[in-house]
């Protein structure tokens, strides 16, 4: 281990055990606070956690051994470490929630065929075609979403190369793992700080044509030197592999024309899309499915272009899934189009007489070769199985039986008869209160009190109070209010007097004032 591999380590301190373990293939750091792994193709969080200060400090010393400039000016980073982990870095203030790292781990264990087998993403048949069509110096273009296998299913077909062949490689982080002795390995390199030095693809392109090879392998095209890839193609350079980022062989091949446009070369756009029908001979997708299994979808050979000039695609070989299970494995099987390849008699010329038509046959469900998924430790979130698992922890064991007395049943209650009409109901012991006064409250203990229940009785129509008979009105008088009777019997009292002190003058009469006419002192 050198010095900056243990100084990184050192740096890396909360996630070391997560980088030592195998099972892990992918950390993603998130922020300081927030950090999930992958494994077996399945997202988990953990209980892993960085300082601000920590995790910024770990990230400027992965720039500092690449060399590579990670500052304000530059907030991003893509590169490699020195066991061969494909790392990119964001800081903050792009990255909003704080300092965010993936690191995609290199396993040192070859990826093998039988492998893929167990793993469910091919079977025999589907890996021994394969295998003849690398045979067959065929290009070849792997497809398919980000961590769907691309990089993983072109180290399995690199290893159908024959040892005497003469490869190169090309990419832009080393991820590939061939074994073959004459083997040349070139890898890109960005500009320095002061903008120079930079190696493109296409500059090793350029390069690897000039090196007399058998085998061009690049790992993966993602802008203009797909223009000069397809041209190497197309000049004798058979059997080159690379990977594309698409989802379908149709959309596979408008990928390349659009990266082939990005190059800048002044082309029709009918010949640009003859250049890419005439250059790829097949197409091989790969997807990622639910329960993290990765599996190939589609084998489909490239056709001419038709008379409106549109890519043309026949799948030879496809996946189709059939069922789910209880744990959330998907299940399904490989089967054929019932079509032949162009290239079919070329099989048996070049010694691979296994490859018969049989590989093509459209097959059932109950007649294909079935691709099972590895059994999954615990069930996929969302799936019966997990749904059920959950619902038993939630339950709580179910209480003893208890024995309960037989009750008798109460006899039937008898028909209440209806009162009579006349009757009502038992007047309230309290007195009445006088007109004018507000009641008496009661006391706390007695409004406190339940107030007794009264027995059911049926509905009795009360008959309404006589009216009160309103006094005659007084001739001279018109009243705008009905008073109080009391107040209405001493109004009607002194109405006179008070119509006498509306017309006599006081100061001009000798009589003596009474006590109505003296300020203050009148009754209302």
């Amino acid at each position: 281990m050198t010095m900056f591999s243990e100084s990184l380590r050192a740096f890396l301190k909360p996630v070391v055990g997560l980088l030592d373990d195998n099972d892990v293939s992918e950390i993603l750091i998130n922020g300081p606070k927030e950090i999930w792994v992958e494994r077996r193709g399945r997202l988990s969080r953990t209980e892993v956690t960085f300082t601000e200060d920590g995790l910024l400090a770990a990230a400027r010393n992965m720039a500092q051994y690449v060399g590579r400039p990670l500052n304000d000016e530059h907030p991003r980073l893509d590169a490699r470490l020195p066991d061969g982990s494909r790392i990119h870095v964001v800081l903050p203030p792009v990255a909003r929630r704080g300092t965010t790292i993936s690191i995609r781990k290199f396993f040192a264990e070859r990826l093998t065929v039988q492998k893929l087998v167990e793993l469910g993403t091919v079977t025999p048949r589907v890996a021994r075609l394969l295998e003849a069509m690398v045979g067959l110096r065929l290009n070849i273009v792997v497809s398919g979403g980000t961590g769907s296998g691309k990089t993983s299913l072109l180290n399995v077909l690199s290893s159908f190369i024959a040892p005497d062949e003469r490869i190169l490689t090309i990419e832009d982080s080393a991820e590939l793992q061939l074994q073959q002795p004459h083997l040349v390995s070139f890898e890109s390199r960005p500009a320095d700080r002061l903008g120079k030095g930079e190696v493109d693809i296409g500059h090793l392109l350029h390069s690897a044509l000039r090196l007399r090879p058998d085998r061009i392998i690049v790992g993966e095209v993602r802008g203009g030197e797909c223009f000069y890839l397809l041209q190497a193609m197309n000049t004798g350079h058979g059997g080159t592999l690379t990977t594309a980022h698409a989802n379908t062989p149709v959309d596979t091949l408008r990928r390349l024309e659009s990266l082939c446009l990005l190059s800048g070369v002044d082309m029709p756009l009918r010949a640009v899309r003859a250049q890419v029908a005439s250059a790829v001979h097949l197409v091989v997708c790969c997807e990622r499915f639910s329960d993290g299994t990765r599996k190939i979808t589609h084998i489909s050979e490239v056709l001419p272009l038709d008379e409106k000039g549109e890519y043309r695609t026949q799948d030879l070989l496809s996946f189709t899934t059939t069922a789910r299970e209880k744990d959330g494995r998907v299940v399904g099987h490989f089967t054929g189009s019932g079509v032949l390849p162009t290239f079919f008699a070329r099989f048996a010329a070049n010694a691979f007489t296994d490859v018969d038509a049989s590989f093509f046959q459209k097959r059932s469900a109950s007649e294909a070769e079935p691709a099972p998924s590895p059994k999954l430790e615990t069930p996929i979130p969302g799936s019966p199985a997990r749904a059920d698992a959950e619902a038993a922890s939630r339950l709580s064991p179910l209480p003893k039986p208890v024995r309960i007395a037989q009750v008798q049943p109460r006899p039937p209650a008898e028909p209440q008869r209806e009162q009579p009409r006349a009757a009502a109901i038992a007047p309230d012991p309290r007195p009445a209160a006088k007109p004018g006064l507000l009641p008496r409250p009661r006391p706390v203990d007695e409004a406190l009190r339940p107030a007794p229940a009264l027995a059911a009785r049926a509905p009795v129509a009360t008959p309404r109070p006589p009216l009160a008979r309103k006094p005659a009105p007084v001739a001279g008088a018109e009243s705008s209010i009905e008073l109080d009777p009391d107040l209405q019997a001493e109004v009607e009292r002194r109405l006179p007097n008070e119509s006498t002190l509306i017309t006599r003058n006081p100061l001009h009469d000798a009589r003596p004032l009474d006590e109505d006419t003296q300020p203050g002192t009148r009754r209302r």
